[in-house]
């Protein structure tokens, strides 16, 4: 396989494990993330069955992850829910926690990114790139 190939798919795979990176954060959320106490966001809970399809791609664009919307309709609730936030309100939480937000997005981003990374390269060009990195 020539170099170019492998990149281009090397950098498809990374574009499609953000996206399922995104979409398995904002499930966690719309499911009731306990793990985001440790980021210090204690009431988190308050965010579970909050997330319709229209916000999970507002919650995506807001970390710059663009999500097809056939992705998000598992995200779709019935029409008699009800809602304790807003979309403005939801999105002015996020923001408010921005930080610990940033970090549970990196937390999914990394391990969807290594498992990509792990189909593509060799052993030998994972440690080549971990010496550059650090």
């Amino acid at each position: 396989m020539d170099k170019r190939r492998k990149n281009m798919q090397l950098y498809n795979a990374l574009r499609s494990a953000r996206v399922e990176g995104m979409i398995d954060m904002i499930n966690t959320i719309d499911h009731g993330c306990s793990e985001i106490d440790v980021l210090g966001v204690y009431d988190g809970y308050r965010l579970e069955r909050q997330i319709n399809s229209y916000r999970a791609m507002k919650i995506a664009q807001y970390f710059g992850v663009n999500v097809s919307k056939s992705k998000l309709t598992r995200f779709s609730k019935p029409t008699d829910h009800r809602y304790d936030f807003s979309t403005s309100e939801l999105m002015d939480y996020i923001s408010e926690h921005y930080d610990a937000f940033l970090n549970y997005w990196e937390w999914f981003r990394q391990g969807a990114e290594l498992q990509a990374k792990l189909k593509f390269l060799t052993p030998g060009e994972l440690k080549e790139i971990r010496k550059k990195s650090f």
